[in-house]
């Protein structure tokens, strides 16, 4: 992002035309209702090509966003590339906010508006931090929750409060907090059509397995292959959902590998292969108590494949990005792509006695 990038900020100290209205009393504070056009924080517009690192703390992490040269990266997530877009919009919005009433400045009320001191667990509030070049500080400053007791207004606004300051403020503006690695960068990092999915294969650490396939290439449904005797499908739809594992997956976080250790004894590995011969392989693992889940992957041609030149330049276009990272992925994507014959199969009947 070049300097010449920022000088859109400047736009953001436009006039904000208030319509006329009434504050509902706010059963927190019993301060005089303010309407004002100062923004709230009056140094960042002029001071916006000089931002160089961003950081959002809440309760359990914090979140660090950090410019090089003319992109912005996460340093701690060895400089995975943040989206440009995204970085702008929100500085946008913090520069546009306005301050429109003062509220509270009783500690004793602050955990109310979500804009006390984070020192444990149960604190909701979210420290944002902005910095120059030269490490000094735009921003410091709690954000807390959206408010709703407004009458007449378009946007609820956000309680806030400076680092050290008891006043807490209410803004005007339209302002979300991006407090999570997948809301700073762009979190789609693969995305094969699961139309285009013919088999499924998982393989369990213990030695099962499940095979599943499309019964037609048109439809919708699949078949489990080498189903015991005796035994039939429980739920059609938790095999049919096999194919959904890689069409538009997104991150939650990442790592270099290596510097995730997949256990060999917990490692699921699933094969996902398409009609045109496009084959993904992924190695996936749940920590323990299931809190993440973690996969890596990494893309080939069949043999077999119908356009093997075509196939391994899409291939290669997924290993571009796949093989570089591991991946913490969703829930329901780990499900999809580790299911068991036991667990989608009815349970035997006990034999009679």
């Amino acid at each position: 992002m070049t300097p010449k990038s920022f000088l859109g900020f400047a736009a953001v100290t436009a006039v904000i035309t208030v319509a006329a209205g009434f504050s509902i009393a706010e059963r927190y504070s019993t301060d005089v209702f303010v309407l004002s056009d100062k923004p709230m924080f009056s140094d960042l517009t002029v001071k916006v090509n000089d931002i160089t690192e961003i950081s959002v703390q809440d309760n359990e992490k914090t979140v660090r966003i950090q410019r090089k040269g003319d992109d912005w990266v996460l340093p701690e997530r060895s400089d995975f590339p943040a989206s440009n877009e995204t970085v702008r919009k929100f500085l946008v919005k913090l520069a546009e906010l306005r301050v429109r009433e003062k509220k509270t400045a009783d500690p004793k009320l602050h955990a109310r508006l979500q804009v006390q001191d984070l020192k444990g667990k149960k604190d909701l509030s979210k420290r944002l931090v902005v910095k120059d070049k030269d490490g000094n500080l735009l921003v410091d400053t709690l954000i807390g929750r959206q408010n709703f007791d407004i009458a007449g207004t378009v946007d609820a606004g956000r309680y806030v409060r400076k680092m050290g300051d008891p006043q807490s403020w209410l803004t005007a503006g339209t302002f979300d907090m991006p407090d999570a690695i997948n809301k700073w960068v762009k979190p789609e990092f693969m995305n094969v059509n699961a139309k285009r999915i013919e088999t499924v294969t998982v393989r369990h650490p213990d030695g099962t397995h499940l095979t599943v396939e499309r019964i037609d290439t048109k439809g919708t449904k699949f078949k489990a292959l080498d189903v015991p005797a005796g035994r039939k499908l429980e739920y059609q739809i938790d095999i049919d959902n096999m194919s959904d594992g890689v069409d538009r997956i997104e991150l939650e976080d990442m790592r270099k590998p290596g510097k995730i250790n997949f256990p060999v004894g917990k490692t699921i590995k699933t094969t996902l292969r398409t009609y045109d011969g496009l084959v993904v392989e992924a190695e996936l693992f749940a920590t323990d108590k299931d809190e993440e889940f973690w996969a890596r992957f990494k893309a080939h041609a069949a043999d077999d494949a119908k356009d093997k030149k075509k196939i391994e330049e899409e291939a290669a276009k997924i290993n571009k990005t796949a093989t570089q990272w591991d991946y913490m992925i969703p829930a329901f994507k780990y499900r999809y792509m580790t299911r068991k014959m036991n667990d989608v199969l009815d349970q035997p009947k006990k034999a009679a006695k």
